[in-house]
């Protein structure tokens, strides 16, 4: 056996370990979607009577669950089972983490305010250096309504998790349970409400079943010892075990109805379709078999003893860390998709990608922190742990994705395959893996009574999958082996609405049998003999793939040397001084989503010697969220002149400024003979800066960048910025993936063709490989 033929066959088996790693997790969603369709099958006696004992949402899901409702509709239920309210309202504390929210803080913070309940407060924890600052203060000023709490902090150690952490130290001491929920979510009224049924309960005879125990537990005994039945349809066992998983309920997990902005372009439309199948589907399964379910970070309901006792991390997935370290200590998610919270969607590649790079790397870096402790945990269920080793590689599934790929073209170039495999069995493993999301989503939309309106996204969808594989990889990859978690990328919340909506209505579940085609006789003997054949599928397949990469490619390097999509800087002169890490300036660099400008502000500097002079210096506001490790040039665009026409050196330098005010120059380049005019240009002048040597700007520390000059005394430069007229800006390179990615991404449409180039040169020379 000749080497090549080792090496492909070797190939080929790693390509399909992979492909049968997928279909594993393939196989799970199909029977998440056959257990959320199927299991709202009904008998016709017991729906008549109320008694729905097979039903999803009905008495056949185990633990409380079962009593969500007697009719699958989340309307016709709560309205039923919250109609005489609540035996009692426990204090609650809604927590609201709030990072530079301008768009969306007043539209959070009222909705919380018209809340029908009348025992709670609202708490903002906010980190934000914009002008969300004065928008708290504005709303600090009512007087009316829930008392509200505003926590401002100076930094953003431990980001989104030490702002929840903070406002828990300053929680209310009589807050039984404490909601989450992200700034751009809408929380409908009744939200408290429906959140405090799942944890408490209406007992049959108006007793509390949590928080009033001991009455439950009278009850119990006295149909024992007394021999009581005053109700006899109600069966006491089924309640007992009933009352006792409600006391192991921890969390109550909501729905993130991400649907505001669904229509706003193509990338909305299939974010939507892709919660949908996540929330309708795969997560409704999992409360169907009791497995472990996540805290998903907003729309949420926790116990606030949990909190005191388990607080928040410094993790970049806080909701994640959190819920590993509950299961640890014996408490239980429960998830419902009849509470349902609105909130936008990211509308760009670019916030997709960093949103899931941050999923990712934090997922993974999670699960290698406490792999063990869960395996070998008695807290946790065989269940629990299956569903947890489920959860392990959720992310680096796209890592496999890309390692499978790349062994099965080259099994495919060197035309080596096991004896089992057939055309047949190949395309019936990527196809059933291919259609597996999708299908959910379009599942869950069906749930939704929605498929007929959003199933277009769809398309979107499974577009977007393929173009976040390579980021998701490189987190993933990066979580599982770096040492510590990177920083904090916010995604940025925009307030857009094109559909708003509070809620979506819950399908009555029934079965519904997707019709299969079985093949002619004719196919199968086409199948038959082609089926040692190379199949032209492979090479369509992979054609689409290698454009598809090409085109996230080319997307991923336009946005790169796009400024004003990633990293542009925006020149504006702060009429009161602003501190920036100790200094104190009116001159700053913000990006264009949190930019401030009006009339054209004029700087004058004039040279008082005839060596080197710092004419200006913009510092970044607000600190780095995140490292960055600046590789390539920058370029500066501004308006630049004279008091005359002049040939000038100018030399840029930028600088690293620490939190304790220490300045540190790391680059300083000259760019020689620029020409200035005397009036104002139309447009700006370009100044280019070449960066030979990489530069790290560390989190928490700020950016400075300073124009220096030279010349002879008296002469006078101007700068025009701060407005749109004259939008002075510095375009630093943005990272959204790992930029010696691209050159290899690059040579994907040259695969097909190399794949058919080499074949053919085997088969003259060698005549085919046996």
């Amino acid at each position: 056996m000749s080497t090549l033929v080792i090496i492909g066959q070797a190939f080929s088996y790693v390509a399909l370990t992979v492909g049968l790693f997928f279909f594993l997790f393939a196989c799970k969603y199909y029977f998440a979607i056959l257990i959320a369709l199927f299991s709202g099958r009904k008998n016709g006696d017991n729906w008549k009577n109320g008694n729905n004992k097979n039903s999803l949402l009905g008495n056949g899901t185990p633990g409380p669950f079962r009593r969500q409702s007697k009719e699958n509709n989340n309307g016709n239920f709560f309205n039923g089972a919250l109609e005489n309210g609540l035996i009692r309202e426990p204090f609650v504390s809604i927590q609201l983490p709030f990072y530079n929210e301008k768009n969306v803080a007043r539209r959070i913070i009222q909705a919380c305010v018209d809340i029908d309940y009348t025992n709670y407060e609202i708490m903002v924890a906010d980190d934000s250096r914009d002008e969300t600052i004065e928008i708290l203060k504005e709303l600090n000023k009512r007087t009316e309504g829930p008392t509200i709490k505003f926590i401002h902090r100076k930094d953003r150690t431990g980001f989104k998790g030490g702002a929840l952490q903070k406002a828990v130290q300053y929680m209310d001491p009589r807050t039984e349970y404490a909601v989450v929920l992200d700034a751009d979510f809408i929380p409908p009224p009744d939200i408290l409400k429906k959140f405090i049924w799942y944890f408490e309960g209406q007992g049959r005879n108006g007793n509390h079943e949590n928080g009033e125990g001991h009455r439950f537990a009278d009850e119990v005994m006295n149909r024992y010892v007394n021999g009581e039945d005053d109700e006899p349809e109600v069966d006491i066992f089924e309640r007992v075990d009933e009352w006792y998983e409600r006391r192991r309920i921890g969390v109550v997990q909501g729905y993130q109805l991400h649907h505001l902005n669904k229509n706003e372009n193509w990338i909305t439309k299939g974010i939507r379709c892709e919660f949908s199948g996540g929330y309708m589907i795969e997560r409704v399964s999992e409360e169907f078999f009791g497995s472990m379910k996540m805290i998903t970070g907003s729309v949420f309901m926790i116990r606030a003893e949990i909190l005191r006792k388990l607080g928040w991390t410094h993790s970049i997935t806080e909701d994640w860390d959190l819920t590993l370290r509950m299961y640890l200590d014996g408490w239980k998610v429960l998830y419902t998709p009849l509470i349902q919270a609105p909130a936008e969607i990211p509308t760009t590649v670019r916030a997709i990608a960093r949103q899931r790079m941050r999923w990712a790397e934090g997922h993974t870096f999670a699960v290698k922190k406490y792999f063990w402790d869960v395996l070998r945990s008695p807290n946790l269920t065989r269940r629990e742990k299956l569903e947890f080793l489920y959860f392990a590689p959720y992310y680096l599934q796209s890592f496999f994705f890309l390692i499978g790929t790349f062994f099965w073209v080259v099994a495919e170039i060197l035309a080596q395959h096991p004896s089992f495999w057939t055309a047949t069995f190949g395309w019936s493993l990527i196809l059933s893996n291919l259609f597996a999301l999708p299908l959910m989503s379009l599942s869950g939309l069906y749930l939704e009574q929605t498929a007929r309106e959003d199933f277009t996204g769809i398309f979107s969808f499974i577009v977007l999958s393929y173009i976040l594989t390579p980021f998701q990889a490189y987190a993933a990859v990066k979580g599982l082996f770096e040492k510590d978690e990177s920083g904090w990328v916010r995604t940025l919340k925009t307030g857009s609405i094109t559909d708003r909506i509070l809620q979506v209505r819950v399908r009555r579940l029934f079965s519904w049998i997707l019709p299969r085609r079985e093949p002619s006789r004719r196919e199968k003997q086409e199948t038959d003999r082609r089926k040692r054949r190379p199949s032209a599928l492979a090479l369509i397949f992979l054609i689409l793939m290698s454009s598809i990469i090409v085109w996230v490619t080319a997307a991923a390097m336009s946005t790169l040397d796009d400024g004003y999509q990633t990293t542009a800087l925006t020149l504006e002169y702060m009429t009161s001084a602003v501190s920036v890490n100790r200094h104190i300036t009116n001159r700053i660099m913000t990006h264009p989503d949190y930019r401030d400008l009006g009339t054209v502000y004029t700087d004058i500097y004039t040279i008082s010697g005839d060596d080197w002079q710092k004419a200006w210096g913009f510092y970044l506001y607000g600190p780095l969220e995140e490292d960055y490790k600046l590789k390539r040039g920058v370029d500066l665009y501004f308006y630049l002149y004279s008091d005359a026409k002049r040939t000038v050196n100018i030399k840029i330098k930028i600088a690293d400024l620490d939190t304790d005010g220490e300045v540190d120059h790391k680059i300083s380049y000259q760019i020689k003979d620029v020409e200035f005019g005397s009036d104002s240009p139309s447009e700006a002048i370009r100044l280019p800066v070449e960066v030979r040597k990489s530069v790290m700007f560390r989190t928490g520390h700020s950016i400075v960048v300073e124009i220096w000059v030279i010349g002879e005394g008296g002469e006078k430069y101007y700068l025009d910025y701060d407005s749109l007229s004259k939008e002075s800006v510095i375009e630093f390179p943005g990272i959204v993936m790992p930029e010696y990615l691209l050159p290899f991404m690059l040579i994907a449409p040259l695969i097909p063709l190399f794949v058919l180039k080499a074949r053919k040169w085997r088969k003259s020379h060698h005549g085919g490989i046996r």
